[in-house]
């Protein structure tokens, strides 16, 4: 009985080891393919900008997630860093130049302070209208401009709309050259800026975007030049009365990649890349017009008074700003020029 029961105890010993062993080996089974795709992209694209997401711009950075993952079946992951959550525009361009960070926006401005032919966007009247601007910046301008951006270790995806500029101001309607006298009118921080509305007839006070609000409520300044949504995102229609639609440059916002992370992707995420660029970018100059008509109808409501300057006022400010361009045709390739028809 002994002995039996010895037996029967070593094959219980002999089946559990046997179970323990098969249960250790197929724990160290290779997952399947699509326990693999399951694990998570290959690539995660971190893209930042300072935008708002109501804006046409930020919309567009979420057109271009959407179609990334779509076209990458998920291979690659963007993920949107916006409303300054990576710091502001100069160290966003920065971090990308720099490879710390994968992409961003930021306006084309800018570019200025590594590209001098970047200025040419910042030139007064350049374009007329947004079907002028769209062409220009499609065609051998665009081209021309992306190209010099590779020096800086960046690949230009997209020019988006970011409308043209306008000046809001407390003063009065500015309806006339003699209306620019004496508005203290915010200007981006930049010599382009404070010369054109030197030639306008305002006094440029440079100011960072931020500070404009409360400037123009304790009066440090009168107005504020800005894009139409710009005007809505920074709630300018609570502190200012009028709204010229000058429209003398043109604000786009430059999406852009690392080149050598762009790079780094095979050629087919390359093309998946570039074709969501695209059209993200069709899609957006389309938001771009609405969100713009929505904001001027916020700022109607809001009691500002909104005005189109006529043909000859407009003719005015181009003969009163063209020495600003010629200042630049030293600093600029003409090339450049020629692609701007000047």
């Amino acid at each position: 009985m002994k002995t039996k029961k010895y037996l029967i105890i070593l094959m219980c010993l002999v089946l559990s080891l046997s179970l323990i062993t098969g249960c250790g080996g197929s724990q160290e089974e290779p997952a399947d393919s699509e326990a693999g795709s399951e694990a998570g992209p290959e690539y995660t694209i971190r893209f930042a900008h300072i935008e708002n997401e109501f804006t046409g711009a930020a919309q567009g950075c979420q057109l271009f997630k959407k179609y990334v993952e779509e076209g990458s079946d998920g291979r690659i992951a963007v993920e949107i860093l916006g409303a300054g959550a990576m710091g502001g525009e100069r160290e966003i361009l920065e971090s990308v130049t720099m490879g710390n960070l994968e992409a961003g926006m930021a306006m084309s401005t800018l570019f200025t302070t590594y590209l001098d032919n970047w200025n040419i966007f910042d030139l007064p009247f350049v374009f007329r209208d947004r079907a002028d601007w769209a062409k220009k910046v499609d065609g051998d301008l665009g081209k021309m401009l992306a190209a010099e951006a590779e020096s800086i270790h960046v690949k230009v995806l997209s020019f988006f709309d970011g409308g043209f500029r306008v000046i809001s101001n407390n003063k009065r309607p500015i309806l006339s050259k003699a209306d620019f006298d004496g508005v203290k009118c915010r200007v981006g921080e930049s010599t382009l800026n404070i010369n054109l509305h030197k030639a306008l007839g305002t006094n440029p006070i440079p100011m960072s975007f931020s500070e404009v609000y409360t400037a123009l409520q304790q009066g440090t300044i009168d107005g504020v030049d800005t894009s139409i949504i710009y005007v809505q995102d920074g709630n300018f229609q609570e502190v200012t009365k009028y709204c010229t639609l000058t429209n003398h440059t043109a604000l786009q916002m430059v999406t852009f990649i690392n080149q050598d992370f762009f790079n780094s992707l095979p050629a087919d995420l390359q093309q998946v890349v570039t074709d969501a660029a695209d059209k993200a970018t069709v899609e957006q100059r389309e938001i771009a017009v609405q969100v713009d008509e929505k904001a001027m109808e916020v700022m109607e409501e809001a009691g500002m008074q909104i005005d189109k300057p006529s043909a000859e006022f407009t003719e005015q400010m181009i003969t009163d700003t063209m020495p600003i361009i010629d200042s630049y045709r030293e600093t600029i390739d003409s090339e450049v020029f020629e692609a701007v028809g000047l």
